[in-house]
């Protein structure tokens, strides 16, 4: 059974299952009052047959939406625990991200870099290009890439790949 078809618990599958016991019962009152009236074995057995089809086929619906119903529950509960989960990782991001935060801001300032260096210098460590970052920061790409230029002096480092490094080797 693939997603769809194991989380249709439509009111079409109840609507057959009234049905089913709808027709259960109108054979089965009549079946019951035949066999008292003792009518023809030939009559019976056709309505004992219609009634034992109903049962199994009432029975068939019913676990079906039993077991769509449970499993309806568990996709609850695994979208509950994965909200859960998704709330306490972004606690966790938040906090890491100030503290990495803090850390890039205490090295570029030993670095001596401007404030205007530093901003360029974590838009490159966010993997943005030199043209993006003239998108972003209104200015034009030969003005960025002087920034990241002196932004590698000033690290003495030999370009984007280095300054990456610089803050991520000793994560991993």
């Amino acid at each position: 059974m693939n997603m769809s078809q194991k989380t249709q618990n439509t009111p079409s599958k109840q609507i057959v299952l009234m049905a089913l016991i709808y027709i259960f019962f109108s054979n089965a009152i009549p079946f019951v009052k035949d066999i008292i009236e003792g009518d023809s074995l030939m009559h019976l057995l056709h309505e004992g047959v219609i009634a034992f089809l109903c049962v199994i086929a009432i029975y068939i619906v019913w676990r079906e939406i039993m077991i769509n119903s449970r499993y309806t529950q568990d996709l609850q509960q695994d979208l509950q625990q994965a909200n859960k989960d998704r709330k306490t990782y972004s606690k966790q991001i938040k906090i890491f991200k100030n503290e990495l935060f803090k850390v890039l801001e205490i090295q570029f300032k030993g670095w001596s870099l401007s404030k205007s260096e530093q901003e360029v210098a974590l838009l490159l460590l966010k993997g943005l290009s030199l043209e993006e970052i003239s998108q972003i920061r209104g200015t034009k790409e030969k003005t960025i890439r002087q920034q990241a230029s002196t932004i590698y002096q000033k690290s003495n480092l030999k370009g984007r790949h280095e300054l990456s490094a610089y803050f991520l080797e000793d994560l991993f």
